[in-house]
């Protein structure tokens, strides 16, 4: 991971839109000079195995994005562009071209910018995420684990190679320098039970074989993560689960814990409300895992008087970080606070001037650093981001944490920020980490409905954004925990705000009811005196 990857991701994205706004542009050319009255474009879908409609051009350059004019086998005239094996995409018409020396170096040019957006489209799926691929094969499968590999190395960026053993290679994947993904190609169960005991890798271990229900079973026994039948295999679903896992496989290596940043898409919409009482009752309700509370607001953080009630704190996350140390006890010196047994917070910054230097690579390196080597010592991490934005440090959380938690309340300049920070994720390839939060949520009659939010947004059907965590107006406890610099959770933990919030948490499955874990305790038999 760099630190630039969230602003890498989205040059690359708008790199792709600018590709196809020039592809549209010489098509249009290439139908003047060809005397075409109307070309249709289809892009190659490896999934799918086929062509699919993208758009069609005419003789007075407009662009049309209705269903295609014709199916695909009814043009008179069919130019399918491909090179070197890979197959970009092809062009259907029906009138009888004007072949010219022009014409047809403008075909050229057409192949050469189909080429750059399936380079980008084949780089972005593997940005921030360089890995292996290790194919071990039986002899009854090893012509099929050729043929796999071929077609990989044409849609993914990975080094890719075949072996029938998982024994030379097994130096590589202890040095753990890149991330794995081995891919067994069996006819049958023989070759996955010699390697058993050799398969206690951290790598991602997907098993492509036949349709046998005992072989099925066996896998799920040695933990294989995905398991693909050999029959209507296609290389395409490799790439779905590497696109799909992505941030798991790099958490993989890079965080052992549960990192969750929250962030509000305006100041003074609760962040920091709801981040510090977010990590109280983590730590309150799983006594046996450690929490840890970062606070990152760019003004003067306050986080410092509701947790340990210190109103100038001597030491901040500037000098934590620039310690450079990963002691506990040497960290409790230099602005690591101890709330209680398993519950830590570090200090935010008290002088407007350190935010600036929070912008800065050294210190977003040494804050990297420090999360990473402190995963061995907390099972959470709560980041409170402040303010949703893309400066240089908040992309760079936005990359790293599981989950991003952003805050809005039923306003409409709130509803219109959300709007763009929501497009800005989805570019970045970043949406499926959001988690969508209505603080100070009111449903009288004269509020905002949120199917009236919805209708603002305007998203497509995928990119729904479900608002299914609303937070109620809860002023008067708030407002008194606010006076006297209290959280909820530990004044009031039967309000209305701290019952929604657990709500949230144990849908979340970060612990269980205090019901359903009174029942199981029952059920196993355990006792606080036993």
């Amino acid at each position: 991971m760099t630190l630039d990857s969230f602003q890498h991701t989205i040059k690359e994205q708008r790199e792709i839109e600018l590709q196809v706004e020039n592809l549209e542009e010489v098509l249009k050319y290439y139908v003047m000079l060809t005397g075409i009255s109307e070309l249709s474009y289809y892009e190659y879908d490896y999934k799918l195995n086929s062509f699919v409609y993208n758009f069609s051009v005419d003789s007075i350059n407009k662009k049309t994005l209705s269903e295609p004019p014709e199916a695909l086998g009814g043009f008179e005239y069919t130019l399918i562009i491909e090179e070197d094996d890979v197959t970009y995409g092809m062009i259907g018409f029906n009138d009888d071209p004007q072949v010219s020396e022009v014409a047809t170096k403008t075909f050229e040019r057409i192949k050469n910018i189909l080429k750059k957006i399936f380079n980008l489209k084949k780089e972005l799926i593997s940005q921030d995420l360089r890995f292996d691929i290790f194919i071990i094969t039986d002899e009854e499968t090893l012509q099929f684990a050729k043929n796999l590999q071929k077609n990989l190395d044409v849609i993914l960026n990975a080094e890719i190679t075949i072996n029938k053993s998982i024994v030379p290679i097994l130096n590589q994947l202890k040095q753990k320098s890149r991330k794995s993904i081995i891919i067994y190609t069996v006819h049958d169960d023989k070759l996955l039970k010699h390697d058993e005991n050799l398969l206690n890798t951290n790598d991602f271990l997907i098993v492509i074989g036949p349709n046998d229900f005992d072989l099925l079973l066996f896998c799920g026994h040695i933990n294989v993560y995905q398991y693909l039948s050999i029959d209507d295999f296609v290389p395409e679903k490799i790439r779905k689960i590497i696109g799909a896992t992505k941030y798991e496989l790099q958490n993989k290596y890079e965080n052992k814990n549960n990192i969750i940043g929250i962030a509000g898409i305006s100041g003074g919409v609760g962040t920091t409300t709801i981040a510090m009482n977010t990590a109280d009752l983590i730590a309150k309700n799983c006594p046996d895992e450690n929490v840890l509370f970062i606070d990152l607001s760019k003004t003067k953080a306050i986080s410092n008087l509701f947790l340990t009630q210190n109103p100038i704190p001597k030491k901040t996350i500037i000098d934590l970080i620039n310690s450079n140390k990963f002691d506990l006890e040497d960290n409790l010196e230099n602005g690591l606070e101890k709330v209680r047994e398993n519950f830590y917070s570090i200090n935010g910054i008290q002088k407007h001037i350190d935010s600036d230097y929070m912008e800065q690579n050294i210190f977003i390196e040494k804050l990297l650093e420090y999360i990473s080597k402190m995963s061995e010592k907390f099972n959470y991490v709560i980041i409170d981001v402040g303010m949703a934005n893309a400066n240089k440090l908040n992309t760079t959380i936005y990359d790293i944490v599981n989950e991003l938690w952003l805050l809005s309340d039923m306003s409409l300049p709130h509803i219109s920020k959300l709007k763009t920070f929501f497009s800005l994720m989805k570019r970045a390839g970043l949406k499926e980490k959001l988690t969508f939060l209505v603080n100070r949520y009111d449903d009288t009659i004269n509020s905002i409905s949120v199917s009236d939010v919805e209708a603002i947004l305007n998203t497509s059907v995928d990119d729904k954004v479900n608002f299914d965590f609303k937070i109620p107006h809860d002023y008067k406890t708030l407002g008194h925990c606010w006076n006297y610099c209290e959280l909820a959770s530990q004044t009031n933990p039967k309000s209305k705000f701290i019952e929604q919030i657990e709500r949230i948490l144990i849908s979340k499955e970060f612990y269980e009811s205090g019901k359903k874990a009174k029942a199981r305790k029952k059920e196993s038999g355990f006792s606080l005196f036993n």
